[in-house]
Order: C-alpha cells, then sequence, then structure tokens
C-alpha cells in the first residue's frame, strides 16, 4: 500500500467510494493529499507522511482505556483494558456507577487468558485484555471506575437499546400524515411579517381536525440577530438553541405593558409592521429591528415586574438559564460581542476575523465583555426561554388537539463555520474542511454547503458528548426528527475550504457508535426518527437504517420509473417517510413547467451543455411517465397536485407529508441548492394567509381525500 493511501485510510479519509450511478469512484492522490493537508496533516514529504503513518498506528495503545465502550442493552459489559507488558497488573476493582444512583463493584483477576491483541510501541510492548464485568446494566449513560494500586482509570459506558422509538410503542398503529412547513414562510392574520410558534399554537387545531398527525417544520436553530440577512436555516449559528426570530412576542405579558403598546401603536411602527405583512418575501433585517426593540421594552418590564420581586416566572426563567448552563451562555455572549464587533468593523462578522483576545469564550477578555455588556446578555437569555417555552406550547397544542406525533422536527446536518458552535468548541471540527456532496443527478456539480464536519477522534474522546447535547436539544418538544444528510452519521464528503466541490473525498465516522446513540435518546425521548437519505448513499447506510429502526426518507419526485409505481411497497415501504416533493426541490407546479431546470441554466449549475439537454430529456421522460401512470390530463396543476399527492397518500409509508406551497399551487422554490446570493433562498412567503387556504374548498376537499387515501 501506497503511504499516502495508508495515511488516509489510518485517518479516516476514503480514496474510493461508489457514486450515484452505482459505479466505483477512485479519489486523485493529489485531493486525498488535499483533504488530509486541511485535516491537519503534514503530507509535504514521506518523511512527515511516515511519521503521521506511526503515530496514528500508535495512538490506539497509548491509553489504559478508551474514553468510551458503547454497548447494547442486555449484553455482556465488556472492556478493553491496554498496559505495558512490563508493569501489567492483574488484580483490579470495578466499579461502575450508574446515571440512577446504584453502584456495582467488584473484581478482577486478569489471566494470560484474557489477552486479545499485543503491539510494540515505541520499544515498549503493550497487551490488550478482553474483560467481561458480571454486572446487567440499564439504558444509559454510566460512569467505570478501574483501580490497581495508585492506578485508577475512567470510561463511559453507553448502554443503548437495538432500535429507535417507533409510533407502535404507543399504539398508534394508523399512517400517517401532515405538512411540511417553513415555519419564517407562514403568511397568517397575526404574525409580523414571519411565521412564529403562535401560528403553530393556533393553527394546530384547525390541521388536527383535517387529519393531520404532525406537522412538520424547517429547522428552528439559533441564527444571527446582527446579520438578519444569513437565512439560512441550514448553516445556523447554534444548532443547540432556537431562532428567537420565531417568537410571538403578542403571546407573552410583558406585551402588554404601556412602553410597549405605546410604541406598538405608533405610525411608524404600525407602517412597518404592515409593510412586513403584506411583502412576498420575508424582509428579515426589518422584522429583526422591530422584534428587537419590542424584545428590549418587554424585558425591561420583566425585569421590573418579575427579575426584582422573584416571582415565579422569574423563577422559572433563572432554573431555564441554569439548566441552560455554558452552551446557553456561551451563544447569548456571542451574540451580543458578535453584534458589537460587527458594528464597529463589518469584515468582522465572525469570531476569526475578531481580534485574537475575543476569539475564545473562555479569555479574560471575553470574560470583562460579559461582566461590562450584562444587560443584553440577559435580553438574549430572556429570548431564548420565550422561545423555549412557546416551542413547548405548541407541542402541547397538537397533542391536545389529538395528533399522534405533534412537532416534527429538523436537524441541520451541520453549524457554520462561523458560528457559537465552532468560537465555543473549535477542537470538536475540522474547520479547514468544508461539507457538501459529490456530483449527482440533483447536482452535477456537486455541492458544498459550507459547513466544518465534526472530528470524529474529537467526538470519541468526549465520550460523544457534543451528539449526545445536540439530540437532545432537538428532540425536545417533538414527536419526530428528521436527520438531515444521515450519512453523516457514518461518512462526510469534505473538500479544503476554497476547493471545488469535486475535489473531495469521504471522511468516516464510527456509525455503529452513533445510530446506537441516537436510538438511545429516540427512545428516552419517544421520538420517531427520519434519515434524509437521498443522494449518494452506501449499502452500509441502509442497513443500519434498517437495523435501528430509523424511517427512510422517500420523495414522489425522486422515484419517477414504472417499476416504482408498480412495486410502491417497496418503493415507499411501512418503515419510511413519504413525500411528494422537498425544501431542496421544485414544487411541483414548477417541475411540471421546468422552471427549476431554466433557473439552473441561468444560475450556471450544470457543468456542461450537454448535461443540461441530459437532464431536460429526463423531465420530458418522467413527466410521460407520470401521465401514463397517474392518468394526468395534460397541463391541469390542481389535477397534477391531487393525483401525485394522492398517489403517496395511499403508500404503506407509515408517515406521509406535504408541503403547503403544493396544495396552492405555487411555482417557485424554497431553496436552490448550490447557491446562496444568486437567488434569495430561505425567503418566499405562501402567498396567502393560512387561515384563509385552510378554509378554501379545494384544499379541504385535497385533505380529506389524503386523510381518507391513509385509511383514517
Amino acid at each position: 500500500m501506497e503511504p499516502l493511501q495508508h495515511l488516509a485510510e489510518l485517518a479516516g479519509v476514503q480514496d474510493r467510494y461508489i457514486n450515484a450511478h452505482g459505479q466505483p469512484e477512485s479519489i486523485r492522490q493529489d485531493v486525498v493529499a488535499g483533504v488530509l493537508a486541511a485535516m491537519g496533516y503534514d503530507v509535504s514529504c514521506p518523511e512527515r507522511i511516515a511519521s503521521h503513518i506511526q503515530q496514528l498506528q500508535q495512538q490506539p495503545w497509548t491509553r489504559y482505556l478508551q474514553p468510551v465502550t458503547v454497548l447494547q442493552v442486555q449484553q455482556p459489559v465488556q472492556i478493553r483494558l491496554q498496559q505495558p507488558e512490563a508493569s501489567a497488573r492483574s488484580d483490579w476493582r470495578w466499579c461502575i456507577d450508574t446515571e440512577h444512583g446504584e453502584q456495582l463493584h467488584g473484581q478482577l483477576q486478569l489471566s494470560k487468558a484474557d489477552i486479545c491483541q499485543q503491539a510494540d510501541v515505541t520499544g515498549q510492548a503493550w497487551l490488550a485484555f478482553e474483560l467481561t464485568l458480571p454486572a446487567e446494566l440499564p439504558m444509559g449513560y454510566h460512569q467505570l471506575t478501574l483501580t490497581s494500586g495508585q492506578i485508577q482509570l475512567q470510561q463511559r459506558l453507553i448502554v443503548a437499546p437495538s432500535r429507535c422509538y417507533q409510533l407502535q410503542d404507543k399504539a398508534v398503529f394508523r399512517k400517517t400524515a401532515g405538512p411540511a412547513i417553513q415555519l419564517y414562510a407562514l403568511n397568517t392574520e397575526q404574525n409580523w411579517g414571519i411565521g412564529d410558534f403562535g401560528d403553530l399554537i393556533r393553527l394546530a387545531p384547525e390541521f388536527a381536525e383535517a387529519g393531520c398527525d404532525f406537522i412538520g417544520l424547517n429547522p428552528l436553530h439559533a441564527l444571527y440577530p446582527a446579520l438578519p440577512q444569513d437565512c439560512s436555516p441550514y448553516s445556523p449559528n447554534s444548532r443547540l438553541w432556537l431562532n428567537t426570530l420565531y417568537v410571538d412576542l403578542t403571546l407573552e405579558p410583558e406585551y402588554q405593558a404601556d412602553a410597549v403598546q405605546q410604541v406598538v401603536g405608533s405610525m411608524d411602527f404600525q407602517r412597518q409592521l404592515q409593510q412586513c405583512r403584506q411583502a412576498a418575501a420575508v424582509d428579515y433585517a426589518t422584522v429583526s429591528r422591530l422584534k428587537q426593540r419590542i424584545t428590549g421594552l418587554m424585558f425591561q418590564q420583566f425585569k421590573q415586574q418579575e427579575l426584582e420581586q422573584s416571582t415565579e416566572r422569574a423563577v422559572a426563567f433563572q432554573r431555564f438559564v441554569q439548566r441552560g448552563g455554558d452552551s446557553l451562555y456561551q451563544l447569548v455572549v456571542y451574540k451580543v460581542l458578535q453584534q458589537q464587533m460587527f458594528a464597529k468593523d463589518w469584515q468582522m462578522a465572525s469570531w476569526q476575523q475578531f481580534p485574537a483576545e475575543y476569539q475564545r469564550p473562555e479569555s479574560a477578555a471575553v470574560q470583562d465583555f460579559a461582566v461590562q455588556h450584562q444587560e443584553a446578555i440577559q435580553q438574549q437569555l430572556y429570548s431564548q426561554w420565550l422561545a423555549y417555552r412557546q416551542l413547548a406550547a405548541a407541542q402541547q397544542s397538537c397533542i391536545q388537539a389529538g395528533m399522534a406525533i405533534g412537532l416534527y422536527r429538523d436537524l441541520a446536518v451541520g453549524t457554520n463555520r462561523s458560528s457559537a458552535e465552532t468560537w465555543a468548541e473549535p477542537e470538536n471540527y475540522y474547520l479547514n474542511l468544508s461539507v457538501g456532496a459529490p456530483a449527482d443527478i440533483m447536482a452535477p456539480k456537486g455541492q458544498d454547503w459550507g459547513l466544518p464536519p465534526y472530528n470524529p477522534t474529537q467526538l470519541r474522546d468526549k465520550a460523544y458528548q457534543p451528539l449526545i447535547d445536540l439530540l437532545q436539544a432537538n428532540m425536545q418538544h417533538a414527536g419526530a426528527l428528521r436527520i438531515d444528510h444521515v450519512m453523516a452519521l457514518m461518512r462526510l464528503w469534505c473538500t479544503p475550504v476554497g476547493k471545488s466541490a469535486t475535489e473531495g473525498a469521504y471522511v468516516q465516522f464510527q456509525a455503529e457508535e452513533l445510530f446506537a446513540i441516537l436510538a438511545l435518546e429516540s427512545q428516552r425521548n419517544h421520538c420517531v426518527i427520519i434519515g434524509e437519505d437521498l443522494g449518494t448513499v452506501p449499502a452500509e447506510i441502509s442497513r443500519l437504517l434498517e437495523q435501528y429502526q430509523v424511517l427512510s426518507y422517500r420523495v414522489f419526485l425522486l422515484e419517477q420509473k414504472d417499476s416504482s409505481y408498480q412495486h410502491a411497497e417497496l418503493t415507499y415501504p411501512a418503515r419510511s417517510m413519504a413525500t411528494v416533493s422537498t425544501h431542496d426541490m421544485p414544487t411541483m407546479v414548477g417541475y411540471w413547467q421546468e422552471h427549476d431546470l431554466a433557473l439552473r441554466h441561468q444560475l450556471d449549475l450544470y457543468p456542461s451543455a450537454e448535461v443540461a439537454e441530459q437532464l431536460h430529456q429526463l423531465r420530458l421522460d418522467e413527466k410521460q411517465i407520470m401521465r401514463q401512470q397517474l392518468a394526468l390530463p395534460s397541463d391541469d396543476f390542481a389535477e397534477l397536485v391531487r393525483r401525485s399527492h394522492l398517489f403517496v397518500a395511499a403508500t404503506p409509508a407509515t408517515l406521509m407529508a406535504f408541503q403547503l406551497e403544493d396544495l396552492v399551487l405555487v411555482d417557485t422554490p424554497v431553496n436552490v441548492p448550490g447557491t446562496s446570493t444568486e437567488y434569495p433562498n430561505w425567503q418566499r412567503r405562501l402567498p396567502e394567509p393560512v387561515e384563509q387556504a385552510l378554509k378554501r374548498s379545494d384544499v379541504r376537499q385535497l385533505l380529506a381525500e389524503i386523510k381518507a387515501a391513509r385509511g383514517n
């Protein structure tokens, strides 16, 4: 094996893969070298490569215990202990502190028969012992301590179930349906030009009455108050906390304060508010400015009427802040710090451009800044608290209305390179790599999402706590969670920052352990998991989805083959979530009119004219299949939407989602993958208030037919 290839293998970089057409694809050595260099390896000469190889080979032997062992429930507790042969100890005491406060303990007597492997590490012989502890552990996170003389070792034990939570676990056996909503896009009679949690609270009973068991949402992750135009929910500031623009300020008692009502009632405020409400796209800058102004006044009222008098509401706020811990505090400090820095110099929008003393949250300069800006920081905490409470109320509204699932949340595949997440723990990420996807049918030039990947070594060194925190945060107040690009639990396509998406390679993760943790959190939170498995999907991912009972994600527009209609039970199996279209694809009307193809041509997203022509011909073929299989009358958009949705509704898929845009025949897309400023992504609002749309006879009729086709 060539040294560079050997280094790549040890570092978890794949130099070959099966592409979207099912063909083997080899990655050029210079591309592999570029990815390794971005990961921090010096590949400038054979000696450096050889040194890295030696280091990676010896690294697993440099610890007596690895930081974590992931086990299946009801399986033996097996651990691996490593010792230098010259000083190996045979007598050990073990103790397991369970997360429930119980303590299990015993003695271990090591023998030669327990040795499972040995290695030479810098001239010293090391032995690996495989040991079985006589303990039965419940699901959860436990702490193992091994002691021999003065040596004390610790390891986290994660005990996971064999599968994720399923609807039948709570005796829901019916097939479900619900809208997939871009929350910001909701046009309602009460919001401020952007959809909010109040809309969800009010609309839940109406959707439930129409036969819906869930409301699917775009990622609700925290974004950037100082940069409201950076509005992609898939490039967030923090995936652990919420986008406070979704707070419905009118629902809170502080909103009734005289100072607030005086401003809201003013002619200038009402004029701006009406402009936001009437706009076809979300005016993020104005909405953000209006909401921040009113939130500031509300926080003053909260301080005077609640905090200063230590009321029950104040105690609830303080308890929320305490539970939020470091990650919440670091987010709000970063928001205020970023706002201050950006106001001084627009080039300082990211923490990497801050003065050096502000580039780490634990620095003295940041601590001083936090003391000096406590008022603004407390206001940000107040906003997060309101968001948390209102999201909980929205889920409660769904459940009280009789929905089986309620809110169905979405977890983005990554965080922005300049986010609060990376500022707080930069070591968790490969900041010089960018996540995306290799070329496929949807994106012939490949995709670069501009997000740094997790560093899998750091993730495991921290006993997977960053991932655990992430899953717990996003399963709160949700009955289902969609994992965006679920292949990320096994591998991520990564390119060095500044390179094209074609100059990348896959970086591997510990898939079995990550899926086990996903199953554990799914069961604990009673949360159904949907894995978005579109694009280049390795067979191993399909196996893991099946093994852990993660629902596959099936999209009607991507299944235009005769066999997909004839064998719908295979194309849309029971353990799947079926949808007609997605936020990354054209609406049904746009698809039929080929708006997306024209737009991609206009934006130069095709690698060649030949590829553009191939995709145009493919679209003609797909539309012909659809005409024949659905017996479509020509260019009747309403009937196109109706028949495609009823076909999908009748499939065995447990969940079925529909886009509100399709029901009201919108023709423009939410998002065009591969673009940023070229197209106004994540801005388009629904053309009419949802309350009115749900009263339309054609919409009501289609919802009733979907319910019937689902067998409900």
